[in-house]
């Protein structure tokens, strides 16, 4: 009995580790189950895609290449509050009295979009980008643009009605895409040591009271709002965080 004890608390303590990187690819796999759906005829559907870019690699969770335009899709399975701007460089995930900042993940999401634009030669405009949250969180952002559960992102896809490329153009698109995907487990391993590196990195600027975006100092500042940090070389840099 003793020996079941002890091989369960291991279990245990593994899952709490390891629970929101199993949590977010369980995730990914429901998003990608659901998009395989989509009728193939108009929609060629590619997950999981690392691409190299002259600041390093970025990884895409999910895009979708349609006759109606290119679905680039970034998923979080977060739980709790979230909330956030358009605009801001972090959001922030409430957990009762707790609060852990974040990316913003529309920021995130356009260097996605920037790194297809150049890979695949279409135009900006040509992209719609989504921000899918699991329903075990709270979407409280204000964002003109999709954010969204991701039982909402297949219909949210489907929304999308005006055709901008042919049905010719779309294997030519996802045979670019393909052919600059990254699949090496080395670079892959290596990618998520930067990301890991960066975040760090900015967290020691932040308590340093220096602004991760352009080297300035951060102040305090009053706002409608209530008080923020925001950047001393405001309106050149635009960098702020909740205070």
């Amino acid at each position: 009995m003793e020996k079941y004890i002890i091989i369960f608390f291991i279990c245990y303590v593994l899952w709490l580790f390891f629970e929101e990187k199993i949590k977010g690819y369980i995730g990914e796999k429901i998003v990608a189950n659901r998009l395989a759906s989509l009728p193939k005829q108009k929609y060629r559907v590619l997950n999981d895609i690392l691409l190299e870019t002259e600041y390093g690699t970025t990884q895409i969770d999910h895009i979708v290449v349609s006759v109606y335009g290119v679905f680039v899709i970034e998923t979080k399975y977060y739980k709790g509050w979230i909330t956030g701007s358009e605009y801001g460089d972090y959001w922030t995930q409430n957990i009762y009295r707790n609060k852990y900042k974040f990316r913003n993940p529309l920021k995130q999401n356009y260097a996605h979009v920037k790194a297809l634009e150049d890979k695949i030669g279409i135009e900006e405009e040509k992209f719609i980008p989504i921000v899918a949250f699991s329903t075990r969180s709270t979407i409280k952002v204000k964002s003109k643009k999709p954010v969204v559960y991701i039982s909402r992102v297949k219909r949210v896809i489907k929304g999308y009605q005006d055709t901008v490329f042919q049905e010719n153009e779309l294997d030519m698109m996802v045979d670019k895409i393909l052919s600059a995907n990254i699949i090496s487990k080395e670079a892959r391993k290596e990618h998520v040591k930067q990301i890991k590196t960066k975040v760090n990195d900015n967290n020691a600027k932040i308590a340093a009271k220096v602004c991760p975006r352009c080297g300035g100092q951060l102040v305090e500042r009053n706002g409608k709002n209530g008080v923020f940090i925001g950047c001393s070389n405001f309106p050149k840099c635009r960098y702020t965080r909740n205070g």
